[in-house]
């Protein structure tokens, strides 16, 4: 058996008493025989069966037993097959200090070459006619799958859907037009909002100005919603927008040769493409995330193509994120009101993070995301970053010091170095190092440490210093780039340390991976922050109190040098609170039932001659000034009930004895009245919240 061993290892073949072409099941038929005769348990040779077993793993496994195969007549055999399966595996390191380090993307060169191989196998078998492609062959299937994989991530899908032809018309990039009809409008009274609005592109603190009082549209189009937004954050991506139309690299390779275009931002815009809001109307054809069984209409709008249940399914009062997405035109949430499409929003649970964690939620996904998907990493590896102290940076922080990562952190080179050195160290922070173009002294300051992974949030020499700083085989991974410019990287460093350049984008993660796997993020980042094991720092400005220094000083509040007694800080907007989201959803839902209904908005105390409809203007106002009394208005709690839509509930009032609108209006006027009557009508079976806070409403004089 031993005799036909090669380079001092047994032929695996004579082993098991096979010849080379033996099929997986001769190979399984030989083990169990052999099993029978040697097994230790069967007084076998526990070195034999040592010898039987390896041989079986090897040749029952197909990409093994080829590496075998190619590999078991060379006199340097064994070291050939390792490097084979090292390099087939995509791996490393298969020493016993733990699973295997990957590699980020590559191929398994046997695995791909035994499929090949049985797609010509099933080629012939069949007779099928084969696609023709550059001199190979491929079966139908197989070809298809090609295509299809090959046009991802250019757009070239081959088919549009009615809502990607919608969607290229309103931005212009049709050469005709294409509407909806006008039968899924809703239409909307007079409201006005503040918002951040630009008409030219330029430098923010210089285009950017205060529009108090900002008109929206009339009437909510084909798939658009109406958007309270509660807070919004000052991030590198809007200031791009706002300084300079990317829609020029449209004209220019790579990006010409794809279907993935910059869109076209229609001037003048309102700015900011990343925050937290609620839902306060839609348009008709907007998916609802439930639907009631016995409505036919809407069963059937649902059954249309592109309109059953899916990720961009809203209802009014759900809390909605900005979705990522780099290339379209910013949703426009540097406002307090907003009309956009519900595609281009995530349905969140309400108040599952606090608002500037909702605000800078993207950072707190970066930071995760570039911690998972490159580097490997273990406990006890190390990384490096630069701007440290801004979101991205602190949240690594916090997340490497949970799973005993090491981490090097740069930050600005300034007077507020030690206040933000005392600030990440508190976070968790291993070392805090100055960031300035002194290589020698970077390098001392570093010691012995090589880390394993790089962040680069700046580009350029601040990128280029970070890849120096890696070990043998260590990746540098540019998610920002604030100096407008991509590291550069020596010939040295790519060729003979083997340093890896990656290019984050979370627009285009999210893109690959779906909106319900960043919302499965989110929710796993909210477990940290809910336990306190995962914080910001962040500024955070009211947007009524906003005028034009403020606004400079927001725009440029995580880039300007500081002094010894402050800290860099990403600026966040706060526009709003649920409570008087609230308030304005019940005032703009009976204005839109009057408008439905064909009444006239020119007697409506939401258009009232002050025209607006923010917090600050529309909360409890009435009638000249005042709220109108439910008494005044309707007869009875079954008028109001009837008016309001919510007459299911008339048996219960009715039963309860409390149709009186004198005895609503008493109980509602105590200290805690509204309380007392939001508990009352829970006891009563009414157990939708939505539907207790508009009789409420409307008791209140709200509606």
């Amino acid at each position: 058996i031993f005799g036909a061993a090669m380079s001092g290892e047994v032929d695996y073949y004579e082993l098991l008493g096979l010849d080379t072409a033996a099929s997986t099941d001769a190979v399984r038929n030989a083990y169990k025989e052999k099993a029978m005769k040697h097994h230790p348990d069967r007084g076998g040779s526990a070195a034999l069966w040592a010898q039987i077993q390896k041989a079986y793993d090897t040749l029952s496994d197909i990409q093994r037993r080829a590496v075998y195969d190619r590999t078991k007549t060379d006199a340097e055999s064994g070291a050939e097959r390792q490097f084979a399966q090292k390099f087939g595996e995509g791996t490393f390191d298969l020493s016993e200090r733990g699973p295997a380090r990957g590699r980020k993307g590559g191929m398994n060169i046997l695995k791909q070459m035994e499929e090949v191989r049985k797609d010509e196998e099933r080629i012939s078998a069949a007779n099928r006619t084969a696609v023709i492609q550059s001199g190979f062959s491929m079966s139908h299937s197989a070809g298809f799958e090609a295509w299809m994989r090959n046009q991802k991530g250019i757009g070239n899908h081959g088919f549009f859907t009615a809502e990607d032809l919608l969607r290229e018309s309103k931005a212009g990039n049709l050469s005709g037009v294409i509407e909806a009809t006008g039968s899924s409008a809703t239409p909307l009274p007079t409201l006005t909002a503040t918002a951040l609005r630009f008409d030219r592109h330029g430098p923010p603190e210089e285009v950017l100005k205060i529009d108090s009082a900002f008109r929206l549209p009339d009437t909510l189009g084909h798939g658009e919603v109406l958007v309270y937004w509660l807070a919004s954050s000052v991030t590198e991506e809007d200031l791009l927008r706002i300084q300079t139309p990317l829609t020029i690299l449209n004209n220019f390779p790579p990006f010409n040769r794809t279907k993935h275009k910059w869109e076209e931002i229609r001037l003048p815009a309102t700015a900011g493409g990343e925050g937290v809001g609620i839902v306060l109307a839609t348009a008709k054809d907007v998916p609802l995330a439930r639907i009631d069984e016995t409505d036919e209409a809407a069963k059937a709008m649902r059954s249309l193509p592109g309109m059953h249940a899916h990720e961009h399914s809203l209802e009014v009062k759900d809390w909605v994120v900005a979705l990522p997405d780099s290339r379209r035109a910013p949703v426009g949430c540097w406002s307090t009101l907003s009309v956009c499409a519900s595609d281009r929003l995530l349905k969140v649970p309400a108040q599952l993070l606090p608002l500037q964690h909702y605000a800078c939620s993207r950072s707190l996904c970066t930071a995760y995301r570039l911690l998972e998907d490159y580097g490997s990493l273990r406990p006890g590896d190390t990384i490096i970053q630069n701007a440290a102290d801004l979101p991205v940076g602190q949240a690594a922080i916090q997340l490497c010091k949970m799973l005993k990562i090491r981490t090097i952190n740069l930050v600005p080179d300034d007077a507020g170095f030690e206040r933000s050195k005392e600030l990440l160290m508190q976070l968790g922070a291993t070392h805090v190092l100055r960031d300035n173009s002194k290589l020698a002294e970077f390098l001392e300051a570093l010691g012995s440490e090589m880390p394993r992974l790089a962040l680069d949030s700046l580009g350029g020499d601040a990128g280029r210093r970070l890849a120096i700083a890696l070990r043998p085989g260590g990746t540098l991974v540019v998610h920002s780039m604030q100096s407008g410019q991509v590291p550069q990287l020596s010939p040295s460093l790519i060729m003979y340390q083997q340093v890896s350049l990656y290019g984050f984008s979370l627009a285009q993660w999210v893109s690959d991976n779906g909106s319900a796997a960043y919302l499965a993020m989110l929710r796993t980042l909210a477990e940290l922050v809910q336990a306190d094991r995962l914080n910001l720092f962040t500024r955070t400005l009211k947007a009524s109190d906003l005028d034009m220094d403020q606004l400079s000083e927001a725009l440029t509040s995580h880039r300007t040098v500081q002094d010894g007694g402050s800290f860099r800080e990403r600026t966040v907007f706060l526009f709003g609170s649920e409570t008087a989201a609230t308030d304005l959803y019940f005032e703009i839902a009976a204005q839109i039932r009057k408008l439905e209904n064909g009444l006239d908005e020119d007697n409506d105390p939401l258009a009232s001659s002050q025209g607006r409809a923010t917090p600050a203007a529309a909360v409890g106002r009435g009638v000249a000034g005042g709220p109108m009394r439910a008494s005044d208005r309707w007869a009875d709690a079954r008028e109001m009930l009837k008016e309001v839509e919510l007459e299911q509930y008339i048996p219960q009032f009715e039963e309860e004895e409390m149709t009186s609108l004198a005895l609503l209006e008493d109980i509602v006027s105590r200290g805690d009245g509204e309380k007392e009557l939001m508990e009352a009508l829970k006891e009563m079976g009414i157990k939708k919240m939505g539907h207790r806070q508009t009789i409420v409403g409307a008791v209140l004089g709200k509606l």
